[in-house]
């Protein structure tokens, strides 16, 4: 009604429809415009089941909306149940291939058959700790139970090869069951304790060390202690039923390869035995050399995997409209598909412009002009993804010149641990004027795009979004009746919807659905300036429409696409990805730059700060957090083999393994070109807790040698306990080491994200398996000083 006339029907002024917003978001699927509904799992929500629910709902749905289709384009538990049945192959290899080597030293399917039944139970024990502590089968804790497969055969065997050994001295199978697992109990006890002492540390540290290692250092803690239990019950009981008595035979008679071998240890060692003082300045050398090569390692917050998908992100002209956007990234999936041919490609994903609501927080889309197109591979690329993404980000440059490109190859994994930033490192301007940072940032920009390895070096916010500035003349509005509220209310009813400001609601009684009902002008309707400059104005007060020129001033001008804040602090973003080099050494280069500058009032002004955050600062953090947690795991085993020892100095001489493990460590991860991550640092703790035992072993049983001369009033120096103790302890000390590389070997080949964490552990355990034997047997000697040992 328009006041006291006769009422007016709205279909006399306005087409009535069901229609939508003015669109600013366009998704493309396979290159054709869809309706496309991400979905995101809760935290700690399991992602497959997740999945699976999804997928069950969709037939109930499908049956009530006849004519429409939907189907599942993007499933990331696909590459969740990949990674879960690889760690599963892994471990399963890894236990065939220490079960073989059980079967060559003891040349006996009775041990290798107790080792095949001791190692499900071990596993199923630590799954039902798992279930009883609310953990979920992951990568990470099932990751836990493949990097110890060879460690919970260790007790079993060590067990097993002294039964063995007593059996071939003559004892019946039950004495041999006894005596074998009584005389190892001690030390076995205390390489469990070691090896659960090393997690312990991930209690005291933060952040995302964490938050990937809690789960995996409790399925190894159930894992080990369940198999220490097993090493004194399953196992004796079982050797004893199915072993069978020997004959007491001669040393040469037993296993002769194992035995010539011994015979070259044992000479070898008495070699070293009489050259003590240059074999340790010798091993002091080794360990020095071998502490400066980790300064030749690369280094990274985890390590790149396959992840089967990687994303285009594309920039294209600030204020392009979303039509023009879309064009664009037709010709550019043109592009990706005379690259990624279509047999090696699953779905092609593009996401134009930005939703003027919620979820515009989960797209990085900031404009119109900003897009990112998802390309999910094939389960079985012939390609890496990688490869693909060198070779685009070669081309596209150059087939769409002014168009800015950048690239992530990631996954969900790498998004998660950087807190979902595009690149791996991110420099931060802090401070209040966008275009003075904006300056600094044109600098570091301009920098880090020489820097060898830096690739995609862009800067997220920008300055030159064109804009109509509207001024509403307060005075001349209130003059015609107007409040400027109303003004802008016309302005945005006009320009998109009145839904923004005032929403109505109709419920159709039909189907239940409820509408938006808002009005707005047709797109098509809005032409020119001049179109905007003649839209009339009511309001309250003033009925009769207004043209908007009579109340306010136009001009043009540019804005911030976007404005971010730190801390409510305002930032400028330059994001750089590293391409054919380690992150670690991109951000040093371009950190010296940074240094060289932030002090420089002229580059730098007063009131402006740079930092580099991000992957970077993360990786700095988690860095620092497991480098306490490794002194922290030295000193936890150190005094817990106090209290077993009653010594201060055995104790001391087992610890030894530590440095000697960490040559290993050194070589293996720069002979590999493997990149120091905190994969690789959590394998340099969990080598702490492994190495030990092969000391453990041997003190352990030198000291018991001493002790049995001393009850028999012999007389026996340290050096002969050692040597004899070596010369005893060399097939278990084998047997166990073996076990454990063997177990990693698979992991430390195809392991994807978990090869720098075995590929540690492998290299400390081949170093400290080999220098255990020489340097431990010196060190005893030397610090014992040869001397007649009386032990009461």
């Amino acid at each position: 009604r328009v006041g006291n006339g006769p009422p007016t029907y709205i279909r006399d002024v306005a087409k009535v429809e069901d229609s939508h917003q003015i669109q600013t978001n366009v998704v493309r699927v396979e290159g054709k415009r869809q309706v496309y509904i991400p979905i995101y799992r809760q935290p700690g929500a399991n992602t497959i089941a997740v999945v699976e629910g999804i997928k069950a709902q969709l037939k109930p749905i499908l049956e009530r909306i006849k004519g429409i289709n939907l189907d599942v384009v993007m499933d990331q538990s696909v590459y969740v149940r990949q990674a879960i049945s690889n760690l599963v192959q892994e471990a399963a290899l890894g236990f065939l291939l220490a079960a073989a080597m059980v079967f060559i030293f003891l040349r006996s399917a009775r041990p290798t058959g107790i080792v095949l039944m001791a190692l499900p139970l071990a596993v199923l024990g630590s799954l039902i700790g798992l279930y009883f502590t609310s953990q979920t089968l992951n990568a990470m804790t099932l990751g836990g139970i493949a990097v110890v497969i060879g460690l919970l055969i260790d007790e079993s065997i060590v067990v097993l090869e002294n039964t063995a050994r007593h059996l071939e001295l003559g004892a019946t199978p039950r004495e041999a069951a006894l005596i074998g697992a009584s005389e190892v109990m001690r030390p076995l006890t205390i390489v469990t304790i070691t090896i659960s002492v090393v997690f312990f540390p991930i209690v005291f540290i933060g952040g995302i060390a964490k938050f990937l290692f809690a789960p995996l250092a409790m399925a190894v803690i159930f894992a080990i202690w369940t198999s220490r239990l097993l090493a004194s019950t399953f196992v004796p009981v079982s050797a004893a039923r199915f072993f069978r008595a020997r004959k007491i035979v001669g040393e040469a008679h037993r296993l002769p390869w194992f035995e010539s071998l011994r015979d070259h240890y044992t000479r070898a060692l008495d070699r070293c035995l009489q050259l003590r003082r240059p074999g340790l300045a010798l091993t002091a050398v080794a360990f020095i050399l071998s502490m400066s090569i980790f300064a030749l390692i690369g280094t990274e917050l985890f390590p790149q995997t396959d992840a089967g998908q990687f994303t285009v992100k594309v920039r294209a002209t600030t204020g392009l409209r979303v039509e023009k956007t879309e064009e664009l990234i037709a010709q550019i999936e043109k592009a990706i598909g005379a690259v990624v041919p279509e047999k090696e490609r699953k779905q092609v994903i593009s996401n134009i412009g930005v939703l003027l609501d919620w979820p515009a927080a989960y797209t990085p889309n900031s404009g119109p002009q900003d897009a990112f197109v998802l390309v999910q591979l094939g389960q079985h690329h012939a390609r890496s993804t990688l490869s693909y993404v060198n070779e685009l980000r070669k081309k596209l440059p150059r087939q769409f010149p002014g168009i800015e490109f950048n690239f992530d190859t990631g996954g969900m994994l790498s998004a998660a641990l950087n807190g979902g930033l595009p690149s791996p490192i991110n420099i931060q301007i802090e401070g209040n004027k966008l275009e003075v940072a904006h300056e600094i940032a044109e600098k570091i920009k301009r920098y880090a795009q020489t820097v060898p390895g830096a690739v995609d070096v862009r800067i997220q916010q920008r300055l030159d979004a064109p804009q109509i500035n509207i001024d509403v003349d307060r005075v001349k509005a209130a003059q015609v009746g107007l409040t400027q509220e109303e003004v802008v209310k016309n302005i945005v009813t006009a320009l998109n919807s009145s839904i923004n400001f005032a929403p109505s609601f109709w419920i159709d009684e039909k189907n239940g659905n409820d509408y938006f009902i808002g009005a707005q002008y047709r797109e098509n309707d809005i032409q020119s300036i001049n179109t905007i400059l003649d839209i009339p104005v009511t309001g309250k007060d003033q009925p009769t429409p207004v043209a908007l020129r009579t109340v306010a001033k136009f001009s043009r001008g540019t804005a911030y696409s976007e404005i971010n804040h730190l801390n409510i602090t305002r930032v400028t973003d330059v994001f750089v990805n590293v391409q054919e080099r380690d992150v670690g050494s991109v951000a040093r280069d371009i950190e010296r730059y940074i240094d060289k500058i932030k002090n420089d009032r002229a580059l730098v002004p007063e009131g402006y700060s740079i930092q580099m955050r991000g992957e970077v600062q993360t990786m700095h953090e988690s860095f620092r957090s497991l480098g306490f947690g490794f002194f922290l795991a030295v000193l936890l085993v150190y005094l817990v083999m106090i209290v077993e020892f009653r010594s201060f100095l055995d104790p001391f001489i087992v610890m030894f393994a530590v440095p000697l493990g960490l040559i290993g460590v050194a070589w293996m991860l720069f002979l590999t070109h493997t990149y120091l991550s905190i994969q690789s640092m959590m394998g340099i703790i969990m080598m702490v807790g492994i190495v030990v035992s092969f000391s453990v072993l041997m003190v352990d049983f030198a000291n018991r040698i001493l002790a049995e001369a001393a009850e028999k009033n012999e007389r026996k120096t340290s050096r002969d306990a050692i040597a004899e103790a070596a010369a005893i302890r060399l097939r278990p000390i084998l047997m166990t080491g073996l076990a454990a590389i063997l177990g990693l070997t698979p992991m430390a080949i195809f392991g994807g994200a978990n090869i720098p964490l075995a590929r540690a552990v492998v290299g400390g355990i081949l170093a400290a398996l080999v220098l255990v034997l020489f340097v431990v047997p010196v060190l005893y000697v030397f610090f014992k000083r040869d001397k007649v040992v009386a032990v009461s």
